[in-house]
């Protein structure tokens, strides 16, 4: 079999673990790049929005428009957003077992 040998500088490789194209990150609502979207009915209500926006650490963009009717859902998810819920780590096999029995793990509720 021959072996094959290039003339003139080496090519580039690319770095291991990145893909060949760009990917957009996942935009969360009421960051910068992706602001909740308002539209209120009246200057009052603007400001009560845009206080509870600034509370909680919120951007967004309030329109007002006395002809259309309200539209605040994108807060309203925000609002009833989930917190990420924490699991706690199952003891290894040789450890106490969490029952309190007095056993290790791989005796008593591993088995």
């Amino acid at each position: 079999m021959a072996k094959i040998f290039q003339k003139g500088p080496a090519m580039k490789q690319a770095e291991r673990g990145k893909s060949n194209f760009e990917t957009k990150g996942a935009l969360r609502l009421g960051s910068k790049k992706a602001p909740v979207q308002i539209r209120v009915q009246t200057q009052d209500r603007e400001n009560e929005l845009a206080a509870i926006c600034a509370e909680n650490g919120w951007a967004c963009v309030i329109e007002i428009d006395a002809e259309q009717v309200e539209d605040i859902r994108s807060l309203e998810v925000l609002k009833n957003q989930q917190a990420t819920s924490v699991s706690t780590k199952t003891p290894n096999r040789n450890d106490p077992c969490s029952c309190n029995s007095g056993k290790k793990y791989k005796k008593c509720c591993g088995a």
